[in-house]
């Protein structure tokens, strides 16, 4: 049986080695030139939502390891400003905060929750990707099927009566009834 805590396991996590290799295929099998045919997009409905949920389950990981880095680094700025500035010689609160914030241990915390929002963001914006691509996709295979069930193309038809052909002639136009200004 599968848990969810298996599936949001953050053990030995690090943002900056997912593979993106997946994502890659699929985007190398979205059309670049624009042209889409029943097949492409019958295809491609797949694929946009397997990146999708993959750039989801992604984000959820993400997100669980931004919130655990986010108390790593408070614990951290604390253990500082309490702890390591006292045999610094740091007396005062504002010392201590200075102190707390140059700690090398709180701000390596800081690059690794900026490197892991980074990538939330970039999983984010790929997602996007292929929503709107999954969403041209499903508007051209509607488009497409809804023109094969109809039997008889609407086209509106049109019958234009001119009447007799007038000379130039023929045609009396009184100008004296135009306002002009």
């Amino acid at each position: 049986m599968s848990k969810i805590k298996d599936i949001l396991n953050i053990d030995g996590f690090n943002p900056e080695d997912i593979s993106i290799d997946f994502l890659n295929k699929i985007s190398a099998l979205l059309p670049t030139s624009g042209s889409v045919d029943i097949g492409i997009a019958e295809q491609g409905l797949i694929i946009t939502l397997e990146g999708q949920n993959f750039c989801q389950e992604k984000i959820a990981l993400l997100d669980r390891y931004i919130g655990m880095l986010e108390s790593q680094k408070d614990k951290c700025w604390s253990n500082a400003a309490l702890v390591k500035s006292v045999p610094a010689g740091h007396k005062t609160a504002k010392d201590k905060e200075w102190f707390a914030q140059s700690d090398d241990e709180f701000i390596s915390y800081c690059n690794k929750i900026t490197v892991a929002k980074a990538t939330k963001k970039w999983f984010e914006n790929k997602a996007s990707y292929f929503f709107g691509w999954h969403y041209t996709f499903k508007t051209f295979l509607r488009r497409d099927y809804s023109i094969e069930k109809s039997e008889v193309p609407n086209i509106p038809s049109f019958e234009i009566d001119d009447g007799p052909l007038q000379r130039k002639e023929d045609i009396n136009v009184n100008t004296d009834d135009i306002e002009w200004g």
